[in-house]
């Protein structure tokens, strides 16, 4: 009997450290589901010129630096329009999966990277960043940070608590792809 109930311990044993990561892993997944619907909300916000939802996805620290929320979204605007004058158009904004999340005092953190596709003279310009994506409603909600080529340490000076294991490279060369001749 003794030899039984020893058995049914080891097993149950497993059993829950079984479920635990299989519902760690179901949390992950779900996690980094909401958001990537989030990031994908916010491109879409910028290419339809939403500027105002856009904001919704700005780290909070980005806008009070930016000189508030209407500000950003003035800054925004004319920043585009300039653009669109010299012959440029935003096509799309696409991201690739998240990194690890890391939990860091009340906060999840994690990178993906940024594709944001232009139409320029003569081509298509593809120009890729790194983003931040930060959770301090354990993943609920998220807000995205490009990190416009900084590494870890200079983006430490904004936001102090960053994961020292969170991968941000540097700057990363835009593509250029030029349209086909037509004969």
């Amino acid at each position: 009997m003794k030899f039984f109930n020893y058995q049914m311990k080891r097993i149950i044993t497993v059993l829950v450290f079984t479920l635990g990561l299989i519902s760690a892993s179901a949390q992950d997944a779900n996690t980094q589901k909401t958001m990537l619907t989030q990031v994908n909300k916010m491109g879409n916000a910028f290419i339809t010129k939403d500027y105002s939802k856009f904001a919704d996805f700005t780290y909070p620290k980005v806008l009070k630096n930016m000189g508030g929320r209407a500000k950003m979204i003035e800054n925004i605007k004319k920043e585009v329009e300039g653009l669109e004058k010299d012959g440029m158009t935003f096509l799309s904004m696409d991201y690739g999966s998240p990194s690890k999340i890391y939990k860091v005092d009340n906060t999840l953190q994690c990178t993906l990277v940024q594709m944001i596709k232009l139409k320029v003279e003569g081509g298509t310009l593809t120009s890729n960043s790194v983003l931040l994506a930060i959770s301090e409603n354990e993943g609920k909600n998220w807000y995205f940070l490009d990190t416009a080529g900084f590494n870890l340490p200079t983006m430490k000076t904004l936001i102090p608590n960053l994961s020292d294991e969170l991968e941000i490279p540097g700057r990363m060369d835009p593509v250029f792809e030029p349209d086909e001749k037509k004969e």
